[in-house]
């Protein structure tokens, strides 16, 4: 899949699904929708630009034209309206992972081992937050109630 393929695709699957979300109830109407701050930042993510002014630097060269609101905001309008829309991120989140098949019972989880002993922490204190660790990734899972 070329760039411009998912760049539509993007497009078309976060708006439809901010569609579903109400996002603004009341204020101004910003200059650039927050469904197309969503999109810049998710294909900023996949082209590896890891920081807002790179993919706002990034988009607004290459794909201006996309989005006619992006030349008229500047980075921190921009970078602000997006830290602002973390809480719809994590619904996006949410119901994207609802729509994933997936088996339940297996999840993979990127990790590494730590020594608790370095913390010093004892045998209880371990086994308790070991328990909260596995109630938090059954709460991550989309199909937990």
């Amino acid at each position: 899949m070329d760039i411009t393929t998912f760049i539509i695709a993007v497009y078309c699957l976060i708006d439809d699904l901010v569609g579903e979300l109400q996002l603004r109830k009341r204020g101004p109407q910003s200059t650039l929708r927050d469904s197309e701050v969503l999109i810049i930042e998710v294909v900023g993510e996949f082209l590896g630009l890891d920081t807002e002014s790179g993919i706002f630097t990034h988009i607004c060269r290459y794909y201006a034209d996309w989005f006619p609101g992006l030349r008229q905001v500047h980075l921190t309008t921009f970078t602000r309206q997006a830290a602002n829309l973390w809480k719809v991120k994590q619904d996006l989140w949410k119901v994207i992972g609802q729509k994933i098949p997936q088996d339940p019972y297996l999840s993979i989880v990127n990790s590494f081992p730590v020594s608790t002993t370095q913390f010093g922490w004892s045998a209880k204190i371990t086994q308790t937050y070991l328990d909260n660790l596995k109630h938090l990734f059954e709460g991550l899972s989309p199909n937990a109630s």
